[in-house]
């Protein structure tokens, strides 16, 4: 009876419907198996590792409320909090190219996001239209490396929460724009002043 409940308990596996399963046999990698009801040989001879393929993961670099300072073309600095979501596409790559792929797809996203914010200014950077560039670039760099890699995985979405300066320097930088503003209202008036007063000289 033990032997039986056993063999049935290792032998018979249910893999949910956003699920696949990766067989090993003596620890090697045998097989993919998807959702549904599937019978291997049983424990220790072979074993059925489970994943979730179908949601998608999220991270958010950096954790917290820590800084991340980006330096910009213009050698400027810029403090980006972004979220990266992704998904497996290939479990057999996904659990045996490395040792940590969720780690390695945390490092590309770093990686891209620092490449791609080092081609464009701090105006660019902060920016509405800027920023959606550099999402889309850094999602295209990433799909490229994590190809490269072949490590099973899909980059569905970046998306950049927060791009501020520097705390340390917000202040001034605050100042900057509202100085800036200041200046491009005076230019107004001083165009509308001037419009009035030529309309005023044409007409005498």
């Amino acid at each position: 009876g033990v032997v039986l409940v056993w063999l049935g308990v290792t032998s018979v596996h249910m893999v949910g419907p956003k699920e696949e399963a990766t067989v090993s046999t003596f620890g090697k990698y045998s097989r993919t198996i998807g959702p549904g009801v599937s019978v291997t040989l049983p424990w220790p001879i072979q074993n059925v590792d489970a994943t979730d393929v179908t949601s998608i993961q999220r991270f958010i670099i950096p954790e917290g409320e820590s800084e991340k300072l980006m330096l910009t073309s213009d050698q400027n600095l810029v403090d980006l909090s972004y979220l990266v979501r992704w998904n497996i596409k290939n479990l057999k790559d996904y659990r045996y190219r490395l040792a940590d792929p969720d780690e390695t797809v945390r490092e590309v996203a770093e990686a891209a996001m620092r490449s791609a914010i080092a081609e464009i200014t701090l105006d660019g950077a902060l920016s509405g239209s800027g920023r959606a560039q550099v999402e889309q670039e850094v999602r295209d760099r990433m799909q490229r490396v994590l190809n490269f890699y072949q490590i099973g995985v899909a980059i569905q979405g970046v998306e950049i929460k927060k791009a501020d300066p520097p705390t340390k320097v917000i202040g001034a930088f605050q100042q900057v724009t509202a100085a800036q503003q200041d200046a491009e209202r005076d230019r107004s008036n001083a165009r509308a002043w001037a419009q009035q007063l030529l309309a005023k000289a044409q007409g005498d």
